[in-house]
């Protein structure tokens, strides 16, 4: 190929390979000046295209020239201009002028309402930009007004909404302009303009200039373009017959060669006309000249039936030509959700992925750190946010082991055993209590944890003091980095790439904050910082794995051994018009302002590069998403047409289709694990020496509820623990009720009680004045926790009298001998019963135990069969003889308050030796081996926490079996 060494402005097909013209076109130019090319700037439209270059650039050397080069400098057109920024005043930074606009907004409330100010702010800043980069003046606010009624078609006086749009913008302009004046800075965008002047005369020292490919340009850089294409060292590479930028142009020398058959096909389907008819006779001239389809086996399309269909058969088609032995691929997608399902797809299967699109800062784990750490701050340390912030490597210091040791004690033992919620003091106390009432951890661990509570609340005591009013955001930056680099965050984020980032956006908020003071509350700041986070992006480096994963723009100039263009559809390909508080189109076009029209055509030219990009091209898309139809792209809908008018056929890919269906195209293990049976009742047999020595009287009512219950909690210790809960539930109810009782009759270390004197008519209201007391301070912490908790506390105080007068009855034949006693007591070699009297009577006939009830209470019948063991259970806890065993319902309103279910005497005695018996029995049968079987009693199963192990829904299905 031929190219003209004086032409300032070369047009190539758009099948070619602009890179390796670029290459041919740099060597054929200023081929007198190898192997030394350093002065000569190539601008190239994207920085993943420098490599590429760089290996046509070799590739085309000539074969008897240097072996070696001193390559150009390759850079986008935005760090070319950087080169020529000599401002005299300091630039603004985009966070400093948005933290501008968000001061001159708050004092225009009135002219935006309830908009959003950080989205409002940003939009203008935006808007700004575009305004001064496209040379557009707003010197006068009634010309304005009047500029944009035309723009409207408006006659006469413009109506309110937009004299409200003409006056925000306008007021806001020149708020923004007067700041940069008493500020002595300088608008990025003029600075800008300041770099496209200087660098429209070519600098003593450069060899010349080269531009790759179609830059995206403003008003400003098309000016710039054009004065720098006079001077004979300018050289523009074009693609394709977009006509847009010729004016730009001196002169366009129109690069000729052979067009192959599918290139042709493509421009035919392409063409400007595009209505029906003419289609069609396009598609019958070109089938009449070519009766076999060019395009077969070089263009091919999937339509999924759902996104994960989609996902998967990109991944395979990525796998089938790696096999082939394709080297370099790529995946181009504007759907960042279906890239990262390839990425996990391909990441199982073993393929590297160099994930050049990123994604957010914000969803780094680096961030998470960060938006953790502040949630614990502001939440009070609640133990969710505090316990991720913990567990994460950022917040573990060198001694890691060490530290999760620390984090696991004080998520076990005190935030789960003591069920605290959040709270450093209560954390604290809590800690002490267990040091004071165990005692069996070695004193350096429980000063592990008191030092850990201590630096957190320390890290944060900065910016605790923040969280009300408002504060100047750099000293709230400041208390941020502050509170990091005591924990040890700060100087982990160092070592991390994402961290890096995350610090160099702080810095940036930092130097934006000395420029622009602002004062900002805790909710603006947390905006601040999380928008800023948002915004940032995050690449991770390189792998130079096979495959790349691009959005539409980083692709161009690059070639493929194979190209998957995934999500094909109207909503990412081409996508809609950008959404904004200021300015239709009408209104942007008449201003001189880019419009969607225009971006429209610039993403054509990238798609429509992108279809001769590789030898291989696959295009998908998903015909609906979560049960809703989705339209295919009008361009995939354009050559599909004419593909079908041409050769009925629509280029459906039916062989990937078919593999998809295929068991042997999905990523398995070299030898898979069989299938498992269709699952049976379980009846497992507990290993020897598992079967725990103690016997609780829960374990033992789970023993006799469900054998497979027991087995799971009891043989194996799979039961879960308990969730921190935040508001209080009827068992936590329960546990309160008890510790008022035990207050009231026996002596509780920080409890008023108990009551010092026998209970009769004449002291009654003494007595639930005092239990009223306690009540309210046993519920002390929860109500501060959550005000709502009152309405427990409430339910109680409203049987308190009902407790009272049924213990004045009570006392003239019963007294009151213990409270929540422990008891174990050993039956045999490896059985001892465990359990806890909540109370222990004595009168005239003996003793008598009562069991608080605050839930359900067993039936006689169920307690009369043995199906409910806690009273006889008690009763076999003590040695000595027992009168009476019985349950005492607290919180039946509608009854009368009197205990109930009763066992006496002999009836006592006989039912407590049967169900010994039963216990000796069934834990020999166990010791021998005996299967313990799932019952699937319903009542049982619908408040088992074993149902995921049991599988009950599946097994129950089948056969209907019962137990034996």
């Amino acid at each position: 190929m031929h190219t003209s060494p004086v032409s300032t402005v070369q047009r190539h097909p758009w099948h070619t390979d602009l890179l390796a013209a670029a290459a041919h076109a740099i060597v054929a130019r200023w081929g007198e000046h190898l192997p030394d090319l350093s002065r000569l700037s190539v601008i190239l439209p994207q920085p993943l295209a420098a490599s590429d270059l760089r290996r046509r650039l070799l590739a085309a050397l000539p074969a008897d020239g240097p072996g070696s080069l001193l390559g150009p400098r390759l850079l986008t057109l935005s760090d070319y201009l950087d080169t020529h920024l000599d401002a005299p005043q300091p630039v603004w930074s985009r966070e400093a002028g948005l933290l501008a606009l968000v001061e001159a907004l708050r004092g225009h409330e009135a002219l935006f309402g309830d908009e959003d100010t950080w989205r409002l702010a940003e939009h203008l800043l935006e808007l700004f930009q575009e305004l001064t980069l496209n040379r557009v003046e707003l010197a006068d606010a009634d010309g304005f007004h009047r500029r944009l009624g035309q723009a409207y078609r408006i006659a006469g006086r413009p109506p309110p909404a937009l004299e409200r749009e003409a006056g925000i913008v306008h007021r806001l302009w020149r708020a923004w302009h007067e700041q940069l004046a008493a500020l002595q800075v300088e608008d990025p965008a003029r600075a800008r303009l300041q770099c496209l002047a200087r660098a429209a005369v070519p600098a003593a020292d450069e060899l010349g200039l080269v531009l790759v490919g179609e830059p995206d340009l403003n008003s400003a850089e098309r000016a710039w373009l054009a004065q720098r294409l006079q001077h004979p060292d300018c050289l523009w590479l074009r693609q394709g017959d977009n006509t847009a930028l010729d004016a730009l142009c001196p002169g366009i020398d129109i690069v000729a060669g052979p067009t192959p058959p599918a290139a042709r096909c493509l421009d035919s389907i392409y063409a400007d006309t595009g209505t029906a008819p003419e289609l069609r006779r396009r598609a019958l001239e070109f089938a009449a000249a070519h009766p076999a389809s060019p395009l077969q086996g070089q263009l091919a399309v999937f339509g999924a039936d759902s996104a994960e269909q989609e996902a998967r058969a990109i991944e395979l088609r990525i796998r089938q030509w790696l096999l082939a032995g394709r080297r370099n691929l790529g995946i181009v997608t504007e759907d960042r959700r279906l890239a990262r399902r390839v990425r996990a797809l391909l990441e199982r299967a073993g393929v590297t992925l160099n994930d050049t699109g990123g994604w957010a800062l914000s969803t780094t784990s680096a961030a998470t750190v960060v938006e953790r750490w502040l949630e614990s701050v502001e939440q009070d340390f609640e133990h969710r946010p505090l316990l991720d912030f913990l567990k994460s490597p950022f917040a573990s210091g060198a001694e890691r082991e060490q530290h999760l040791l620390q984090v696991y004690r004080l998520e076990q033992d005190v935030i789960l055993q003591g069920r605290i919620a959040r709270g450093i003091p209560r954390y604290r106390r809590q800690l002490g209590t267990r040091q004071e009432l165990l005692g069996d951890w070695p004193a350096a661990e429980y000063q592990g944890l008191f030092a850990l509570l201590d630096r957190l609340e320390s890290a944060a005591a900065g910016l605790r003091e923040c969280l009300t009013g408002r504060h100047p955001a750099e000293r709230l930056l400041q208390a941020l980095r502050d509170s990091l680099d005591e924990l040890g965050v700060w100087r982990a984020l160092e070592q991390d790439p994402a961290g890096e980032r995350i610090l160099r956006v702080w810095e940036r908020l930092h130097s934006a904050v000395n420029l622009t003071p602002l004062a900002l509350d805790w909710t603006e700041f947390r905006t601040w910082f999380g928008r800023s986070l948002e915004t940032a992006h995050f690449t991770p480096p390189g792998t130079g794995g096979p495959v790349r994963l691009l959005s539409l723009e980083q692709s161009q100039g690059l070639r493929f051994d194979g190209l998957i263009l995934a999500a094909c559809d109207a909503r990412h390909l081409p996508g809609g018009p950008p959404t904004g508080p200021f300015f239709n189109d009408r209104v942007r076009r008449e201003l001189g302002l880019p419009v969607w029209r225009e971006r429209l055509d610039r993403r054509f030219a990238l798609f429509r590069c992108l279809l001769g990009a590789a030898g291989q091209v696959l295009l998908t898309h998903r015909r609906e998403d979560q049960g809703e139809p989705v339209l295919p792209s009008p361009w995939l809908e354009l050559l599909q047409g004419f593909h079908r008018l041409a050769w009925n056929d629509d280029l459906e890919d039916t062989g990937l289709a078919a593999a998809l269906d295929q068991p042997a195209s999905r990523v398995r293990p070299a030898a898979p694990p069989p299938l498992p049976e269709p699952p049976d009742r379980p009846r497992p047999i507990l290993p020897a020496g598992l079967r725990p020595p103690r016997v609780s009287a829960s374990s033992h009512q789970r023993l006799i509820d469900c054998p497979y219950a027991w087995f799971a909690a009891d043989g194996l210790g799979l039961k879960p623990p308990e969730a921190i809960r935040e508001a209080l539930q009827k068992q936590d109810y329960g546990e309160r009720v008890h510790r008022c009782l035990e207050a009231f009759h026996g002596r509780v270390r920080g409890l008023p009680g108990p009551f010092p004197e026998p209970l009769t008519a004449a002291n009654r209201d003494a007595a639930i004045t005092l239990l009223d007391e306690i009540s309210q301070a046993v519920f002390a912490r929860d109500l501060e926790d959550n005000f709502q908790h009152r309405g427990w506390l409430k339910r109680w105080q409203e049987r308190i009298p009902a407790y009272i007068d049924w213990q004045i009855e009570r006392a003239r034949d019963w007294q009151v001998e213990a409270v929540e006693q422990r008891i174990d007591r050993t039956l045999g070699p490896d059985l001892v019963l465990r359990g806890r009297l909540d109370r222990l009577d004595r009168g005239a006939d003996g003793l008598a135990i009562i069991d608080y009830k605050t839930g359900r209470t067993p039936d006689a019948e169920q307690v009369a069969s043995g199906e409910a063991v806690q009273l006889p259970f008690y009763r076999l806890l003590l040695e000595q003889p027992v009168a009476r065993s019985s349950y005492l319902p607290l919180d039946d309103k509608d009854r009368r308050m009197q205990d109930r279910v009763a066992l006496a005497d002999e009836d006592l005695e006989q039912l407590s030796r049967a169900v010994q018996t039963r216990l000796e029995t069934v834990t020999a049968e166990i010791d021998a081996g005996a299967d313990l079987p799932a019952w699937g009693d319903e009542q049982t199963c619908r408040r088992c926490e074993y149902d995921g192990l049991c599988r009950k829904a599946l097994w129950d299905q089948q056969t209907g079996q019962a137990p034996e």
